[in-house]
């Protein structure tokens, strides 16, 4: 099993918590390092935004695009996913969530191939991971 965390991390003048795998920041496992997880500075719709995302991670609304992936990292300058993003289907298993087939997608185009990138998936553990993004969301939240 991957044990899945977030740290604070900085791009340019933008604070965000960046997702790691084993303590891995997620950003370096990508060809393109400009997208950007949940930010910690902005405004009132970066926080619904990064609540939104957790809840779709958590499995309690629907992927952001048509085929149920979920986005994992944005555009840092308007989170717009016509801009692109990093994607992954979420599975969730009795005792395990699986991100699977990570990879590179628009909002206007059909999923791009996940052979060409370093991080194919990982499986955590389901009560582990659950309780990390509730207390995320919960932090939003406030």
């Amino acid at each position: 099993m991957n044990r899945l965390g977030v740290e604070p991390s900085v791009t340019g003048e933008s604070r965000f918590l960046d997702w790691t795998i084993d303590g891995v920041a997620l950003r370096t496992l990508v060809p393109v390092q400009e997208q950007t997880p949940l930010f910690l500075d902005g405004d009132e719709a970066w926080r619904e935004a990064a609540v939104r995302t957790l809840r779709r991670l958590l499995g309690r609304l629907p992927g952001d695009f048509d085929d149920g992936r979920v986005a994992l990292l944005v555009c840092p300058l308007c989170g717009d996913l016509g801009c692109g993003g990093y994607s992954v289907e979420v599975v969730f298993g009795e005792d395990v969530v699986e991100w699977r087939a990570f990879g590179w997608q628009t909002d206007y185009e059909p999923f791009d191939d996940p052979e060409e990138y370093r991080f194919t998936g990982a499986s955590f553990e389901r009560n582990a991971y659950e309780t990390l993004l509730v207390d995320l969301l919960s932090n939003y939240r406030a």
